[in-house]
């Protein structure tokens, strides 16, 4: 079976088509296109502008499912800007009737679970914390025993917190302060309960993002899959303090399509990490797609 799933984000919807061999799902191939879907929010609603460019990207992710005779399945699924709009319903009727696309709506806690049975694949997640920091939320999962014990929604990721909290083009100090005020508040609104942790799992593409920019900051082989935190808190402090063209410089060398989105998630990894006093970050490799066709496609738990 070829399953081939389509990621509908706040900041880039994705399609990445899996082969499943032997109860394995195997990567085929992946795309994505930057979309920043949250930018076009106003007053709640997704605007004309924004479903335009999520139905352009749908069509163009379609039409290359399409050309694929061998695929037996297409499942797209939206999470954070999708599913908070006031016109969540327009745009779903619209792409179905539209691109005849039925998009899966993922809540906040559901996401979390998948994003945990994604990591499993690739990282050891039997204890300890897990988060998936995507661009307008960020899910934090307490696993023990291999087992979600509790997870959370935080309405906050990273394009959305460039979008209200950033003035220019890079995050300073002082934006850095206010996204973590944000975040002490929804993690008391979630009664999120702060623990000492030594281990962090973390997935999704604000995470990889990081850990590139840590290893060429560092300057690591390109093997290594995890970062120190109070080193990862110290590069930050670093960068934040550098005039723009500096950071425009270190990130465009590293991560250019993130070049406005990056600092902001790292303020979130690293405010989560503090939060646990976490001493270790493992990056994994999969995440919510994995964790989709694992859990609802081969029943895996």
């Amino acid at each position: 079976m070829i399953y081939a799933i389509m990621d509908i984000g706040s900041n880039t919807v994705r399609l990445s088509v899996y082969k499943e061999k032997d109860g394995e799902a195997i990567n085929l191939f992946s795309e994505k296109e930057q979309v920043s879907l949250k930018s076009f929010v106003k007053k709640g609603r997704l605007t004309e502008k924004g479903i335009s460019r999520l139905l352009h990207t749908l069509g163009k992710f379609k039409a290359v499912v399409d050309n694929f005779d061998d695929i037996d399945g297409v499942y797209p699924f939206a999470t954070a800007t999708v599913r908070d709009v006031a016109n969540r319903a327009d745009v779903l009727n619209l792409i179905k009737d539209k691109l005849d696309l039925d998009v899966e709506i993922l809540s906040g806690e559901e996401e979390a679970k998948l994003a945990f049975v994604g990591a499993a694949i690739s990282t050891e997640v039997a204890e300890g914390v897990l988060t998936d920091i995507g661009g307008g939320s960020s899910e934090i999962v307490l696993i023990d025993q291999g087992k979600v014990i509790k997870s959370v929604s935080l309405s906050i990721g990273s394009l959305s917190a460039f979008n209200d909290y950033v003035d220019g083009l890079f995050a300073d100090k002082s934006d850095k302060k206010e996204i973590e005020k944000r975040i002490d508040q929804l993690l008391e609104d979630s009664l999120m309960y702060a623990e000492d942790q030594k281990i962090l799992a973390a997935v999704g593409g604000s995470a990889r993002a990081s850990l590139k920019f840590y290893k060429e900051y560092y300057k690591l082989d390109d093997s290594v899959r995890s970062m120190d935190a109070s080193e990862f808190n110290k590069m930050l402090k670093e960068i934040l303090k550098a005039d723009d063209r500096s950071k425009l410089d270190m990130i465009l060398a590293v991560k250019p399509d993130r070049v406005h989105t990056l600092l902001p998630g790292m303020i979130i990894l690293n405010k989560i990490c503090k939060f646990f006093s976490i001493d270790t970050i493992n990056v994994s490799q999969t995440g919510v797609r994995e964790g989709y066709v694992y859990s609802k496609l081969l029943g895996r738990k």
